[in-house]
């Protein structure tokens, strides 16, 4: 759904538009201190601002035009981005080879379903479409089948019929697993456009304004332009099968086109709750899937074997005999369209593979019960599809395929996030919580030492009229207040703690216990100011707590940077700030907001509010007050110590340090509120690895955005302070070359853009979740190739979307269920088990 060339010319214009306006504005300031008097210029400048508005929101309002969509136009797209998606997966699976399976279906009981065309439901094949679109007027349908009935795979059939019989601006089929839902938190219609979105980026943008303020998918929903195809509402948790019931028939009511797919006992459960009135969807037909017959089974597989009188189809004749009767455990384990499918795939040859290290169909024929057939065929199905082909060379064995899979089963039946479903960036919940934000702290801790040593040492080489050169010993602190604002308390203590290690270690033997307790405080200070930082970032009111609710651990920061300041200094200096963070931060943000769990970004978008404007400006007044009043009082606090000060004494000096600090804050607070990204657009055929990718190239553009505002900004900033009588600017005596503020300011806009994209791209979360989990070896090092491969070359899962899922979701629950791997047949190459969960389950029953 990528096409608004419109709204990419607009977009275009406004890019073209601040790329002018901020060069003309910096050409001006590095052309004002060779004028006589430079003030005039930023006199000059000033009122530019109301016309930048202006033309601003001039261009906003350009984009909203650009953007207003037909809402049949959008449903029209949505169709074929849909109907691409599941043509592919179709493909994928080889529905339609040799041929689709012969299902038929007839009109479910009464106790589920009660309509006028009850009499015209019963059915087979390629009818459900025409049943659909001409005999249901309400168009609302439940579909009634058993484990491995082939209900997903009948809804899939349907959805294509479906979007090829469509006709321009009526509704479009979306199929829906129901598995990801949880009714107890969410309601239908807001995870419904949440699955949009995620699927459809560009059902991400707002709504044209007459259909109020809402995305493109919310407005589909609410016109009715998205028929819901529930699948798997039997996976949902039997405890909340009632409430998801209820949800359902409210969301779509009378008149709202509805499919709906589950087994019959926990639907009827959920008709029939233990407690209050149950909820039945009004004019919901039901059908009910037929068992296979032997008949068409065997036909089935010999044909797909290549034929009567193949060699590989001879090798059924055993298992076509005990298919005649109906009594047999082989016979009615195959009634089941799943198990007729594992049993293809288990003893027939793919394409371009022959039939002499198969294993044998004969094998089926020992377990003595259905469950023990269908188990011994779930067994076999992994080393089935990772057995060697001579074409298609595969990267893992079945062994640690298995391991693999059973991983991801368990994690995604038991994990933390609970959705059925396989999502390289919600992988981070498999592994520790604290790592992520343990790891950022290290990472910008050490990033940001390197940048302000660098970027000092490197002033001081091309402006050596410039005093103060780099002391490697003092570098580090905006590091510390980036791995606050991305990991919250435990990042920015865990930075504080490696700046402090590196200062000491670039001391060498002038290390001191005074360097240390001074780098320590200003950790545990900085930290804090990240805490606080993000807090004020996301727009929401800070209101002042109880005493009793504050938050203990930043509070217990401010405390022990402040005894650090007092013990290294000899005096009060830094302890009257670290204790004001420290009260901020626990009287009102407390830890810090958690860290976004989007999906991978397509693109990085403005998202400014009035809100959060005003809560940037405070916050980075309330962080630049606290060096105010150090400076002031800089000689009460220091009882008269001629040793160094937090904030400069002088204050006028004190007021341009707390204009420095308050911009420099205030600015990362901003860009914390207004960079956000949107997701990918992952309904389309996009490989996982493309998707890194271009998660990978929304850091760097935060990062680029970032470093480009906020370096105008700051620079802009201390070009001011230099101008107008302060000493220094950031550790840098600007009185000779005032350019050199601008370099200046890259190191806090770097490093602030740096945390934005730790923060909101799901990349580096999925890239220390991935890394940990390999080291202990539940997960291969290149998870992206493994999951494609497992879906479009051996069929394990499938894609839905933006995630996969396992093909069929009693595989996923019999590999949770497993304690150890199924044994393969070594003397077949691995192609099927002779000993392991199959033997076992056939002895034991």
């Amino acid at each position: 759904m990528n096409d608004v060339a419109p709204r990419s010319r607009v977009r275009r214009a406004g890019t073209v538009y601040l790329v002018l306006f901020g060069g003309g504005v910096l050409g001006a300031l590095l052309v004002a201190p060779r004028l006589d008097d430079p003030a005039t210029v930023l006199a000059a400048l000033l009122p530019t601002g109301a016309g930048a508005y202006l033309a601003w929101c001039a261009y906003r309002a350009d984009r909203a035009e650009a953007a207003v969509d037909d809402p049949g136009g959008v449903a029209d797209r949505l169709a074929i981005a849909v109907h691409r998606q599941w043509e592919s997966e179709a493909r994928v699976r080889r529905l339609a080879e040799p041929y689709p399976l012969p299902v038929s279906w007839r009109c479910a009981e009464t106790d589920f379903a009660t309509t006028a065309e009850s009499d015209r439901l019963a059915g087979h094949g390629e009818e459900l479409g025409a049943l659909f679109t001409e005999h249901l007027p309400h168009r609302r349908l439940l579909v009634l089948g058993g484990p491995g009935a082939g209900k997903t795979v009948l809804l899939v059939r349907l959805l294509l019929a479906l979007t090829e019989r469509r006709n321009a601006g009526e509704p479009v089929p979306v199929l829906f697993p129901l598995a990801s839902w949880n009714p107890a938190d969410e309601e239908l219609p807001a995870w419904m456009e949440r699955r949009l979105v995620q699927d459809h980026a560009d059902l991400a943008e707002a709504a044209p304004g007459p259909y109020g303020n809402t995305t493109l998918a919310g407005m589909l929903l609410e016109r009715r332009l998205v028929l819901p195809v529930l699948d798997g509402f039997d996976e949902l948790p039997a405890r909340s099968g009632a409430l998801a019931l209820h949800h359902i028939a409210a969301a779509l009511p009378y008149g709202c086109g509805l499919v709906l797919s589950s087994r019959p006992q926990e639907y009827l459960a959920a008709l029939r709750p233990p407690t209050g009135v149950p909820a039945r969807p009004a004019d919901l037909a039901g059908i009910h899937l037929d068992p296979l017959d032997g008949r068409s089974v065997a036909d089935y597989l010999v044909h797909d074997a290549g034929g009567a009188g193949t060699p590989a189809a001879e090798r059924w004749t055993p298992v076509v005999t005990a298919l005649g009767s109906t009594d047999t455990p082989v016979a009615q384990a195959l009634t089941s369209p799943l198990m007729v499918s594992l049993a293809r795939s288990v003893y027939n040859p793919r394409p371009d593979e022959g039939h002499g290290q198969l294993p044998d169909p004969a094998d089926v024929l020992g377990p003595t019960t259905r469950a023990a057939v269908e188990h011994h065929l779930l067994d076999a199905f992994i080393p089935a599809a990772y057995r060697r082909h001579p074409r298609r060379p595969c990267r893992w064995t079945a062994d640690q395929a298995f391991d693999t899979l059973r991983f991801l089963a368990r994690h995604m039946e038991h994990g933390r996030d609970g959705a059925a479903e396989v999502a390289w960036w919600r992988l981070h919940h498999a592994a520790p919580a604290m790592l992520p934000r343990v790891l950022a702290g290290v990472l910008l801790g050490v990033l940001g030492w390197l940048a302000e040593g660098v970027t000092m040492e490197l002033i001081h080489h091309f402006a050596p009229q410039l005093p103060a050169p780099a002391r490697w010993d003092e570098r580090g602190g905006l590091g510390v207040v980036a791995a606050g604002m991305c990991g919250g308390l435990a990042g920015g203590l865990v930075g504080g703690l490696t700046v402090t290690m590196l200062c000491a270690a670039a001391a060498g033997a002038d290390v001191s216990a005074e360097l240390v307790l001074r780098r320590l405080g200003n950790g545990g200070a900085l930290a804090l100011v990240g805490v606080i930082i993000a807090g004020f970032a996301y727009g929401r009111r800070p209101a002042p707590r109880r005493p009793s609710a504050w938050n203990r651990r930043a509070l217990a920061t401010g405390i022990v940077a402040a005894s650090c300041y007092a013990l290294a200094f000899g005096n009060a200096c830094g302890t009257l700030h670290a204790l004001l963070y420290g009260v901020t931060a626990a009287a009102t943000v407390g830890d810090g907001p958690r860290s976004e769990t989007a999906a991978p970004a397509a693109r990085v978008r403005w998202h400014w509010s009035a809100g959060g404007v005003c809560l940037g400006l405070l916050g980075g007044t309330v962080l630049g007050g606290g060096v105010l009043i150090e400076g002031l009082l800089a000689d009460v606090l220091s009882a008269g110590s001629d040793r160094m000060y937090i904030a400069p004494a002088d204050p006028v000096a004190a007021a341009w340090a707390a204009g420095q600090v308050g911009a420099v804050f205030a600015v990362a607070c901003l860009l914390l509120h207004a960079l956000r990204t949107v997701p990918v657009d992952l309904g389309a055929a996009v490989d996982g690895r493309a998707l890194l990718a271009n998660d990978r190239r929304m850091m760097g553009t935060c990062v680029a955005t970032a470093v480009t505002v906020g370096a105008a900004v700051i620079g802009t900033q201390g070009w001011c302070a230099a101008l107008w009588g302060s000493t220094g600017v950031w550790g840098a005596d600007p009185a000779e070359d005032r350019l050199w503020v601008f370099a200046v300011g890259l190191m806090p806009a770097l490093l602030s853009g740096l945390a934005i994209g730790m923060r909101q791209v799901a990349w580096g979360r999925y890239a220390v979740a991935r890394c940990y989990l390999t080291v202990w070896g539940r997960l291969p090092r290149d998870l992206m190739a493994f999951l494609a491969d497992a879906h479009e070359q051996r069929g394990v899962l499938r894609r839905v979307g933006a995630v996969y899922q396992f093909r069929h979701i009693e595989l996923q629950h019999r590999l949770t269920e497993s304690p150890a791997r199924p044994g393969p047949d070594r003397s077949t190459g691995g192609g099927g088990p002779s000993t392991g969960w199959g033997a076992r389950d056939a002895r034991e029953e």
